[in-house]
């Protein structure tokens, strides 16, 4: 302990001033009497009295030495001096990811950082500066070189924990360019070290030191939920993964649209995973929620959804005197329904409200709304480009396949090919599928809507017996009629997506699992979403020619590094130092502690008022003791008050024996 006023206990010298006031004795008042036969033994006292007398103790004597003490005390300002870790420049990381919702520390381990980094903020010096980051998948900078403290506190309640990873080296690079200048800055990393390790240690020119929150809790996690069609029946699978360091019996419910099918348990032993199959679902089911029934530190990693099928399906018209091949591999796909007419049908058929028109062998005077394509289309102009005459070609290969359409497609299968038309694509269009002689297949997007063209006729080749060619189909009803997000519509929570529209879309909104609604899009193409963080079903909504079209995808938390709980022992950066906590470092932060003296003064003061003005006061009424022990007023007036009582009481007695003189006289004189 140390005091801040030394000179203040100078005023200790009021501690022999109240002992003197106790030594001296009172002094008499001066009474006229008529006699002083009943007085000798006052006038003895009197004559007796010296200036002081023996010290008597007293507890409102003590209360008062024990009240200038703490005055003196208060006076000198005592302070200590507390251990901590923030010293010059300090940049603290909040670790934001999904594991630090665990409640292994109560409430949570987030709320314990914060806890401890407001800790830090108070014991920060007046030579201080900190920094406050957060590290999830993007790190962010709450504050930035201040050491004003309701700032600080300010800037450490907008975080906010998520479901994401927590990237370390992206963390330290910020911090990097926080500490750029900073000859004495410091990192401090708070969390559970639940990081994306990086390829290598990380060597930094400043030192990182880690102060570890939670404790190694026991818990269980979905880490995948898929469906598919097994021997003609669709089928749901989970893969769960205990985490605990014991043999576990997990139970997990399955949800198909919003309805219970069944609860199933697997056990499993520590650190293993296992899967569970659901087999009596309905084939017209599209989502799957799998929750598991068990209580854990973190719970964010017990429910999955997944997507069933296409997330959106479209209208297709096809066109065509007779295709079998085409109408086979279309029937195929999930995501369509499927239409079918002739050319002659067509030109009194209503062209419009299709989300994608294919004209095979056939190109009508207008062309309808939506996306277009066109298989084996006759001589002439059009607007993917300039059909020619027939003509033979040597070979087939790719070009450039910006549009991902010839994905897991073997052109070298095709063995034959006996004519095609001479294509000549426009500007935007972009060469697929191409020969020496001329290109083959074009495809690309012509303001909001997508269009291609394949200049032979499938019945020339023996491309539909290729198993490419289905392969090749799915691709074109996916890059005509896209997803929202991906092909299985699964997101890692904190990643950006940009939703896929529709041809004729004049309006894409997503709504979150907390039912909030965001637009995108216009303008087109459409904003990225970074709103993320939240799992569960994100639903997409797009207005296309009038008509909405829904859509989904969903946030899963499938990431074993963040529902292992046991924290790290260390941070992959080279010569990273483990604290514990404020009070460890060096001591440098000054704390005064007058304050809780001076309020244990006012509890004594409280006590000697109520001893002096009643109960001690009243229990010595009846002593001539001078009440010594209030102030040097009251002392007085309690001497005075008790020489008046004695003044009384010696009258009285001198009355009585007043009394009985004149009687005894008047008797003796009636005798005589």
């Amino acid at each position: 302990m140390n005091l801040l006023v030394p000179a203040a206990l100078g005023f200790a010298i009021i501690i022999p001033i109240i002992l003197l006031f106790y030594f001296m004795r009172p002094r008499r008042q001066e009474r006229v009497i008529g006699s002083t036969l009943l007085w000798q033994q006052a006038l003895q006292d009197l004559q007796a009295s010296r200036p002081w007398q023996r010290l008597r103790i007293t507890p409102l004597l003590l209360l008062q030495l024990l009240a200038a003490l703490i005055i003196v005390f208060v006076l000198a300002r005592p302070a200590i001096f507390t251990s901590s870790p923030i010293s010059g420049d300090t940049i603290i990381i909040l670790q934001t990811s999904a594991s630090m919702q665990a409640t292994d520390v109560a409430p949570t381990r987030f709320d314990e950082a914060k806890n401890q980094i407001a800790n830090f903020i108070d014991a920060i010096g007046p030579d201080d500066q900190l920094s406050l980051l957060t590290m999830a998948r993007t790190p962010q900078v709450l504050i930035a070189n201040t050491q004003d403290k309701s700032q600080l506190l300010a800037a450490l309640q907008r975080a906010q924990v998520t479901n994401q990873d927590a990237d370390l080296e992206q963390a330290l690079s910020l911090a990097s360019s926080l500490a750029a200048g900073h000859s004495n800055a410091q990192v401090i990393v708070i969390g559970d070290g639940h990081v994306l390790p990086p390829d290598q240690q990380l060597a930094l020119p400043f030192p990182v030191r880690y102060l570890r929150i939670g404790t190694n809790a026991p818990n269980v996690a979905l880490q995948a939920l898929a469906a598919r069609t097994i021997q003609g029946n669709l089928t749901a699978q989970a893969q769960i993964a205990n985490y605990s360091p014991q043999t576990r019996a997990i139970p997990v419910a399955l949800y198909a649209d919003g309805h219970l099918v069944s609860v199933q348990t697997l056990a499993l032993p520590a650190g293993a995973t296992g899967t569970l199959q659901w087999t009596t679902l309905t084939s017209n089911t599209h989502l799957l929620h799998a929750h598991v029934l068990s209580q854990d530190a973190m719970t964010v990693d017990h429910d999955a959804w997944a997507i069933v099928g296409a997330s959106m399906r479209g209208r297709v018209l096809l066109v065509t005197n007779g295709n079998t091949f085409l109408q086979a591999a279309l029937r195929l796909q999930t995501n369509i329904d499927l239409y079918a007419t002739t050319p002659a049908h067509y030109i009194t058929a209503t062209g419009t409200g299709y989300d994608l028109t294919i004209f095979d062998g056939y190109v009508p005077p207008t062309l309808p709304d939506g996306d277009l394509l066109f298989l084996n289309p006759p001589t002439g102009s059009y607007t993917f480009g300039k059909v020619g005459p027939d003509m033979h070609v040597s070979g087939i290969s790719s070009g450039n396949d910006l549009t991902n359409l010839l994905t897991n497609v073997d052109l070298s299968t095709i063995h034959s090919l006996r004519a095609t038309h001479q294509i000549t694509p426009a500007l935007w269009a972009q060469p697929i599928i191409t020969a020496p002689e001329t290109a083959l297949f074009v495809a690309g997007q012509q303001g909001n809507r997508r269009i291609a063209a394949l200049g032979f006729d499938l019945h020339d080749t023996d491309f539909p017996l290729q198993p490419s060619f289905p392969v090749f189909i799915y691709n074109l009803m996916n890059w005509f009629l896209p997803s929202p997000v991906g092909e299985n519509g699964q997101v890692a929570a904190g990643t950006s997506v940009t939703i896929q529209t529709w041809p004729g879309a004049d309006q894409v909104t997503i709504t979150s699992p907390n039912h909030k609604t965001t637009t995108v899009a216009p303008p087109f193409p459409a904003i990225p979403f970074d709103q993320t963080n939240q799992t569960g079903i994100y639903h997409v909504t797009q207005r296309v020619h009038g008509q909405e079209r829904a859509g989904d995808f969903v946030v899963n938390l499938f990431d074993p590094l963040q529902s292992r709980l046991a924290p790290a022992t260390s941070l992959p950066v080279i010569a990273t130092n483990n604290i514990t906590g404020i009070n460890n470092g060096v001591p440098r932060t000054l704390h005064e502690i007058w304050p809780w003296i001076a309020a244990l003064l006012l509890l004594v003061l409280c006590l000697e008022w109520w001893i002096f003005s009643g109960g001690y006061k009243k229990s010595d009424s009846s002593s001539d003791t001078p009440h010594r022990q209030g102030s040097v007023y009251a002392l007085l007036n309690t001497v005075q008050g008790q020489a008046d009582t004695y003044y009384r009481q010696q009258t009285k007695r001198f009355q009585r024996w007043r009394k009985r003189v004149r009687k005894q006289f008047t008797a003796t004189r009636n005798r005589g």
